[in-house]
């Protein structure tokens, strides 16, 4: 059984070392991929060599509710520029789900692929996504919690999914960019 595995709100290196760590000790197989906010995190560089299992990709810049939103085209390509230059891979997942054409047309310019769970909301765009349905496909599980404790949200500390005994019963990791669909006209992938 393969599983994808993806934590949000990745902010401070002492999530990883706190969360994930153990669970790579304890998994060596283990990859993640930790959507993290730039604008706390900072360069990811030193990072991606000291785990170099761990996938860093841009959830925002700042991670308010709907920062997206307020982005403009120009605004949108500069701050994602920003992150590939600060190490982020080339994968995008918006805050709360939250963003319109202006950030699409962003993503589409610099090949940048979006981490979205609903694939009605952007049929026909061209570019590329990862489905994060977390009930997964027919090849892979999809699994997904928040590394930052909050009331709103479930939390990877008391996640089920998550912890050591479930992660034992994959036999293979993969990030979202191992599965990542070139859009069409459909929306399906």
């Amino acid at each position: 059984m393969i599983a994808v595995v993806d934590v949000d709100d990745l902010h401070c290196e002492d999530q990883i070392v706190e969360h994930l760590l153990p669970r790579k000790e304890a998994v060596p197989g283990l990859v993640v991929t930790a959507y993290a906010i730039p604008n706390r995190l900072g360069p990811v560089h030193d990072l991606k060599g000291k785990y170099p299992w761990i996938t860093f990709a841009q959830h925002g810049f700042e991670h308010t509710f709907c920062e997206c939103l307020e982005w403009t085209a120009d605004k949108a390509r500069a701050l994602l520029t920003r992150g590939r230059e600060l190490g982020y891979a080339p994968l995008f997942k918006p805050p709360n789900w939250r963003f319109d054409n202006e950030l699409l047309q962003a993503m589409s310019e610099l090949d940048i692929a979006l981490h979205h769970h609903r694939k009605a909301s952007i049929v026909g765009w061209p570019g590329r996504r990862y489905w994060g349905e977390r009930k997964g496909g027919t090849s892979h599980t999809n699994l997904h919690t928040h590394i930052e404790q909050n009331p709103a949200t479930d939390f990877i500390a008391t996640h089920a999914d998550f912890s050591i005994e479930s992660l034992l019963k994959f036999s293979e990791f993969q990030t979202p960019l191992d599965h990542l669909y070139v859009g069409g006209t459909n929306g399906e992938g």
